[in-house]
């Protein structure tokens, strides 16, 4: 089978086994990393290997279902790819709002994808779901976007009236849905604000502008698999002067909602947040 990957320049390339990493730095139950070589056992999926941000190779089980071997290679093997680049990466869902980049993060569930389809269905361009990767150019942190299916629940398409003719079943077990966008392919996209949205005891959306060392400590918190970083000290030293840089020159909001919310009700609370903004 062919397996799709966001980044287009990588050789991916199915083998019988896959290398194992040349004296690994750091290492999990799962996994090995050093600066150039990461691998991957995945429990009941196959076997996976990045090398100096360029190749990919991997191994499936025998019978191991096709789409949990494409959500590990647009997933957890994707990451350790973009550390190896050090091109710094958040568990976060990124769009263009009144031609402003956006990027927002928060826990499983907090309703990052949701927002992101309500407003992307509303006029919004879509740059990513669930995992964005920032880019800088002349100094300045732009939204590098991945071609990623955006995955969401079935009550979210309910809510937003999405016919099941736009949906597509997504891994087994998983209990979610691909969500098809038919949006044009757009470049990388200059990051303007970053929203951090969370559930909270408040009655309606409440906007919050963090304390410089809370913006620091919340960003780091939602780069993806900071584990793997133990065996990369150089991209996590990297990564610590990006993260200053960034916050230099964006917005940062905590966005607190009702754990309850329809999710029109947090479109348009931050649709109208956003474009009160001062430019």
């Amino acid at each position: 089978m062919k397996y799709r990957f966001p980044v287009k320049d990588v050789l991916l390339k199915e083998t019988e086994t896959v290398p194992a990493v040349n004296s690994p730095v750091a290492s999990g139950d799962m996994w090995q990393a050093s600066g150039t070589e990461f691998s991957l056992q995945a429990f009941g999926v196959g076997d996976f290997y990045v090398r100096d941000g360029r190749e990919i190779r991997y191994s499936p089980l025998p019978g191991a279902d096709p789409g949990w071997v494409q959500l590990y290679l647009n997933g957890q093997v994707l990451v350790a790819l973009l550390h190896q680049r050090k091109i710094i990466n958040f568990h976060a869902s990124s769009f263009i709002h009144e031609g402003r980049g956006v990027m927002a993060l928060g826990d499983t569930g907090a309703g990052k994808s949701s927002l992101t389809v309500s407003l992307v269905l509303s006029g919004a361009g879509f740059l990513s779901d669930d995992l964005t990767p920032l880019i800088f150019r002349e100094g300045v942190p732009y939204i590098l976007p991945l071609n990623r299916r955006v995955k969401i629940r079935e009550g979210t398409a309910v809510q937003l009236n999405i016919g099941p003719d736009s949906l597509a079943e997504a891994e087994t077990g998983t209990g979610k849905k691909y969500l098809n966008l038919s949006q044009p392919e757009v470049a990388d996209h200059a990051l303007h604000t970053i929203l951090r949205i969370e559930t909270g005891d408040v009655r309606e959306p409440m906007f919050y502008e963090p304390s410089r060392a809370d913006k620091f400590s919340l960003l780091r918190s939602e780069i993806c698999s900071w584990e793997y970083l133990t065996g990369m000290p150089e991209t996590e030293r990297e990564y610590l002067r990006q993260l200053v840089r960034i916050l230099e020159q964006v917005h940062f909001i905590r966005v607190v909602r009702p754990v309850e919310i329809a999710i029109v009700v947090l479109h348009d609370a931050v649709s109208r947040y956003l474009k009160g903004m001062d430019v």
